[in-house]
């Protein structure tokens, strides 16, 4: 991925920052569902029965070994009413996390590899509104810079120098030119000229 040895510490921070989503499969574990708020609703007591998706990652970071942290959870659990029926639900659950297994979504180690290594995905479409307002950022951002948006290789070589001051991959010089001509065709001309 990054051709460094990434550790589960550095998963869970790229987790609680957003970039990725932590499961765990906690044997046994019970809690109580979490409630609306709503007159009537009360927590009912559950039982883990499947991999759970963990929403509060900083108590998993901060867990000890043989120490019981409480974590809310969202996944498949078991109502305590012997009917044996798997309901997915929201609940909360004091747990030994590091008797559990930690798993992290493929697909979401990829995205953060990604971005960690400042790829941009080349099959990526946008529709027509989101078009429209990338070739109007681009057309205000431009403006703000000085830029011209109809002279897309001069503005190549401006961005190519403040790109590592910004710390960003510049695209190629036909990306760019791509997104310049869009942002082109978005300016409606000024009638008094």
């Amino acid at each position: 991925m990054t051709k460094l040895p990434m550790t589960e510490e550095d998963l869970l921070s790229q987790c609680e920052q957003g970039h990725c989503t932590a499961y765990s499969r906690l044997i046994g574990a019970q809690g109580l569902t979490q409630v609306s708020g709503e007159p009537g609703d009360e927590p009912e007591s559950v039982w883990e029965a499947g991999v759970q998706k963990i929403l509060d990652i900083q108590p998993v970071r901060l867990a000890q070994a043989g120490v019981p942290v409480s974590l809310t959870l969202a996944g498949p659990v078991f109502r305590d009413d012997d009917s044996f029926e798997e309901v997915t639900r929201v609940w909360h659950a004091l747990v030994d996390v590091k008797s559990g297994d930690l798993a992290f979504r493929p697909s979401d180690i990829a995205a953060l590899a990604e971005i960690i290594n400042g790829v941009i995905p080349e099959t990526y479409d946008l529709n027509t509104k989101e078009k429209a307002s990338v070739s109007a950022i681009i057309a205000v951002l431009a403006h703000l810079a000085g830029l011209n948006v109809g002279k897309p290789y001069a503005a190549y070589e401006v961005l190519s120098t403040a790109a590592p001051l910004a710390r960003v991959a510049l695209p190629s010089k036909g990306t760019i030119k791509k997104f310049f001509d869009m942002a082109a065709i978005s300016i409606v001309p000024d009638p008094t000229k």
